[in-house]
């Protein structure tokens, strides 16, 4: 993913003709994905699961990325999956079946949480239970995902600290 990333931060400094940043500060900057701040419900929220229930991460993220995200928010994950291990990428249901296969559960045994439609619809095609999390922010101040009928989840939240209360 951080490849992935500096293509694209490649091209659109290019697009804006931003030719005086060196290849030194697009690498510290492309750097920047690894330091993100968890949302402020996210570790809480993880804590309240990680008492009932083994908890992990699924992400198209790379590992490095993945792993330094969890440690500067100090995210208590079972276990943390990269999508690296099964050489593509979600939304493909290969990656689904053989995260859950890796975990020793069925389908029916697994909740998948996101605030991406798209990923609760691809698990949700291959028998796992969904919980949606509405972030009105997602993509920028007042730029929340359009979800559109979220009665096809099965669970629907606003903040990872109500999940738990929703499950049980």
């Amino acid at each position: 993913m951080d490849s992935i990333h500096f293509e694209v931060l490649n091209q659109l400094l290019s697009d804006l003709d931003a030719s005086g940043i060196s290849e030194e500060e697009r690498i510290i900057f492309n750097q920047s994905w690894h330091w993100l701040s968890a949302w402020e419900d996210v570790k809480p929220g993880l804590h309240d699961l990680k008492q009932n229930h083994v908890i992990t991460t699924l992400s198209n993220g790379n590992y490095s990325m993945l792993l330094d995200l969890a440690k500067n928010a100090d995210l208590p994950w079972d276990c943390i999956l990269s999508t690296e291990l099964f050489g593509t990428y979600k939304p493909d249901p290969r990656v689904y079946i053989e995260a859950i296969s890796l975990l020793g559960c069925e389908p029916e045994q697994t909740l998948m949480v996101a605030s991406h439609s798209y990923d609760l619809d691809a698990a949700k095609s291959i028998g796992i239970k969904t919980c949606y999390v509405y972030r009105p922010d997602e993509f920028g101040c007042g730029k929340g995902e359009d979800s559109g009928d979220t009665a096809r989840f099965d669970v629907v939240v606003d903040s990872f600290t109500d999940i738990r209360g929703s499950i049980l």
